[in-house]
């Protein structure tokens, strides 16, 4: 069931042989560095600061337990947790029991998790103790009756409520796991299967589930571990929620590659953010363009020392120039962008070396292996470089195609690669330049409008923090542009000053924002990588009477 019928065995045999594959899983490397540098510490965060041994014997005996449980090769279990320790153990442990772990957002509710239990069919699930309002605990019960598959519960703390079993116990007083080592070596998942199971973010309906391979998700972080010159001295921080794109390469399959330690922040607060760097002498982190924007509105950002961070890797998101020219200049360490998709992969990636304007503007440069073609929105025919068309991709950094779910792998498909969705321009030096969303332009009159174009312009406005553009059904016109802006703290923002903003710039007419909604803050998807338009147009029609 774990074979990946996506991937021929000539396939297999050709990555195998060029190097981008090898026969190891992430588990191995964890294995590895417990007895290269056993004392070394691996992994921190607000509850435990873990050597590599320690790690390892908590992955053993999580594994283990999960063998005495029953759950055989292929089972499903769900991975609803925050940034943690937890969870990045809780993964080997699955990966070394081959069980499947399905990563799931930690804002996935009811109805999110409903379906993907439906088609996973998971025999149990992780999760935190009660956060805030919402109880994890209560909403699993409550699935338990409408699926009877979900037998294991199991809260990431040291107690938990009767029929659910605590995750810190297991960690910290079962019996060493390799008291079940022979089991644990004749179930575990072998090279090219799919030993994950990733979930889309639910943007555009409910949520799909994806296979990932560890051998395709390794291959990047090998290219990343090049890119940005990773050793063992490094110190890697989650800041994105580390289970999807660039931030989970970074930091869930690059570190334990090199021996380097990685720290998990729960939740992000810019305070939070800056104490961490500045106390565990962090050098990079992965974070979206959100998170940028957020850091250097902090009025106390010069009171933290973050001299250690070598670059920020930020992805989830198009990343506006003056952006990320700030941010190098007031956080002091190199922007670097990551490019791919939850459900499709890694396709493109900047470098260190890399011109300052090649790394603010572009995505970077295709990864070794992979294979783009643009093509023609109106044609579908193949377009040369220098004029933009629909990425397209497949390579060995291409995951499996959705679960169970031939159809949708097909539809994701054009000519045998990924249809990324994305508008983009490749010029002549390799860097991918992307334009915006083939989904998301918005037709006005029969002109086309970029929502990138106009969100990095207003952006610069002096009372602007972010915005988001998206589009409103209109009789006349068929579409026309509304702009949710985010104004700076303590300012006002009226739609004079954004009409006359962008009259002063001599932009054309059509593409000047007919509507303007000021918000507190932009929704963002489950996955907390990227703004939720989806959720605004929404609210648009509701606030319109047209929904």
């Amino acid at each position: 069931m774990g074979t990946v019928a996506r991937y021929s065995p000539k396939a297999i045999a050709e990555y195998v042989q060029k190097g981008y594959w090898t026969e190891q899983l992430t588990v191995d490397f964890w294995e590895q560095n417990a007895i290269a540098r056993p004392s070394q510490e691996a992994i921190v965060d607000s509850q435990f600061r873990l050597t590599w041994s320690e790690s390892v014997a908590m992955v053993h005996r999580l594994a283990s337990m999960l063998l005495q449980l029953g759950l055989k090769k292929d089972s499903a279990l769900i991975c609803q947790l925050f940034n943690s320790a937890a969870m990045t153990l809780f993964r080997l442990a699955c990966e070394k029991a081959g069980v499947l772990a399905v990563i799931v957002s930690s804002k996935f509710q009811e109805t999110e998790l409903g379906a993907v239990l439906s088609a996973t069919q998971a025999a149990g699930a992780v999760f935190p103790p009660a956060y805030g309002n919402y109880d994890f605990h209560r909403v699993y019960e409550k699935l338990q009756k409408s699926h009877p598959h979900l037998k294991h519960l199991f809260v990431a703390d040291q107690d938990a409520p009767p029929g659910a079993h605590a995750l810190y116990k297991i960690f910290l007083t079962l019996p060493d796991g390799s008291l079940k080592a022979e089991g644990l070596n004749r179930q575990t998942f072998t090279p090219f299967e799919f030993t994950e199971i990733t979930t889309t973010s639910g943007s555009t309906g409910t949520p799909k589930c994806a296979e990932w391979t560890a051998c395709a998700r390794l291959c990047t972080a090998r290219q990343y571990i090049r890119r940005f010159e990773l050793t063992a001295e490094d110190v890697i921080a989650a800041v994105s929620p580390a289970i999807s794109g660039s931030a989970e390469t970074l930091i869930h399959r690059t570190p334990a590659q090199v021996g380097a330690k990685t720290v998990m922040l729960e939740h992000f607060t810019p305070e939070e953010t800056l104490s961490i760097i500045e106390r565990e002498r962090v050098t990079a982190i992965g974070a979206v363009p959100t998170h940028l924007v957020r850091l250097l509105s902090y009025p106390h950002l010069k009171k933290h020392n973050i001299s250690s961070l070598r670059f920020i890797l930020v992805s989830g998101g198009l990343l506006p120039y003056h952006l990320g020219l700030e941010a190098e200049e007031k956080l002091g360490c190199k922007i670097l962008q990551g490019y791919g998709g939850m459900d499709v992969g890694a396709v493109a990636s900047g470098s260190l070396s890399d011109p300052r304007e090649a790394r603010l503007n572009s995505v970077g440069k295709i990864l070794d292996g992979n294979r783009v073609i643009l093509l023609d929105p109106q044609s579908g025919q193949t377009i040369e470089g220098g004029k933009p068309g629909i990425v397209t991709v497949d390579g060995p950094h291409c995951v499996g195609g959705y679960f169970r779910n031939p159809e949708a792998t097909r539809e994701a498909q054009t000519g045998g690669r990924f249809n990324m969705g994305d508008l983009g321009i490749l010029d002549g030096e390799g860097f991918l330049y992307l334009t915006g969303r083939v989904k998301d332009i918005i037709i006005r009159g029969g002109q086309t409008i970029y929502p990138k174009e106009i969100e990095e312009l207003l952006v610069q406005h002096r009372k602007v923090l972010e915005v988001a553009l998206v589009r409103m059904s209109d009789a006349e016109m068929g579409e026309r542009a509304c702009a949710f802006v985010v104004p700076k703290a303590g300012e006002t923002f009226t739609f004079e000053e954004m009409t006359s903003f962008f009259k002063e710039r001599q932009i054309a007419h059509f593409k000047i924002p007919e509507r303007l909604e000021v918000v507190s803050e932009l929704p963002l998807v489950p996955g907390g990588n990227k703004v939720n338009k989806r959720e605004l147009e929404d609210e648009l029609k509701s606030r319109l009477g047209t929904g």
